[in-house]
């Protein structure tokens, strides 16, 4: 009986989402707690694949249950009180044999957290710079180029996992947030923030987010896309030459990773789910 898994998660403590040989991942820790309470071996598969560091607040990943859960309450209630707090399931969804978290998803969506009043509390889920002076008009004008490309071969890392680098985005913006609480909340399409109009001056305690749809991403694409929109507006990298190196697939002389815990995998969309 195939099951899918809808959750979130903290990703500061793990490895990412794959199971890897010496480091915790999530899902090698969802792996054992379905095996302590189901008795047989797990193989399980997720949605994506998350870098170290980086969260999850909306999730997908399948398994295989030799026998059918004869109480899916009781089993989610038991299945969260196994795992740590840094993981939630928050539904499970009895779906047909051939239902694949992976190759079912039409669409994925990520959002990236920017803040610039120093905090002790949420450096840990999103960016601090409020050290630096940022061109915002630059990093508007970038990310609008950005819905142009097709190959993004210049903003990945190498990863013999995909065959081809084409992506087809549907979305890409930077939105206004008036206050910290709002990294943790789920995300919603329909009530965006206020769109970033430059010159702009943050106010106390205010957010700055990324956010960037597509029905697929690469190895480090977001984080790469967000460090080099962000060298652009620092007068680190010239617009004009962000824009050749793209569109001719070639590489950056510097990898400009943004930091992982500024992102969040934030919502993943399924033909058979509304």
């Amino acid at each position: 009986m195939r099951y899918f898994l809808k959750l979130s998660y903290d990703g500061t403590n793990y490895c990412g989402w794959q199971v890897q040989r010496n480091a915790p991942s999530v899902q090698q820790t969802i792996n054992e707690a379905l095996q302590k309470l189901l008795g047989h071996h797990i193989s399980s598969c997720g949605c994506g694949r998350t870098d170290t560091g980086v969260h999850a607040k909306d999730f997908y990943m399948h398994f295989n249950a030799e026998n059918e859960i004869a109480d899916l309450v009781d089993f989610l209630f038991r299945l969260n009180c196994v795992l740590p707090e840094s993981i939630t399931i928050s539904r499970i969804i009895p779906m047909p044999e051939k239902a694949h978290t992976r190759f079912d998803a039409t669409q994925r969506t990520y959002e990236y957290y920017l803040y610039f009043d120093k905090s002790s509390f949420i450096k840990r889920f999103a960016l601090y710079q409020g050290f630096y002076k940022i061109d915002w008009q630059k990093v508007i004008d970038g990310t609008e180029f950005i819905k142009t490309i097709e190959d993004f071969t210049s903003l990945c890392l190498p990863s013999e996992d995909f065959k081809t680098n084409i992506c087809k985005i549907t979305d890409a913006r930077w939105d206004v947030f008036p206050a910290h609480h709002y990294i943790l909340k789920p995300f919603d399409e329909n009530v965006p923030g206020l769109p970033l109009v430059p010159p702009y001056q943050f106010n106390e305690g205010a957010l700055l987010r990324f956010t960037i749809s597509s029905n697929r991403f690469l190895r480090g694409m977001v984080r790469k896309t967000v460090g080099t929109l962000l060298m652009i507006g620092k007068g680190k990298v010239d617009p004009e030459e962000f824009k050749e190196i793209v569109s001719t697939k070639k590489d950056f002389r510097i990898h400009y990773l943004a930091p992982p815990n500024g992102l969040y995998l934030s919502n993943i969309k399924y033909p058979y789910f509304p």
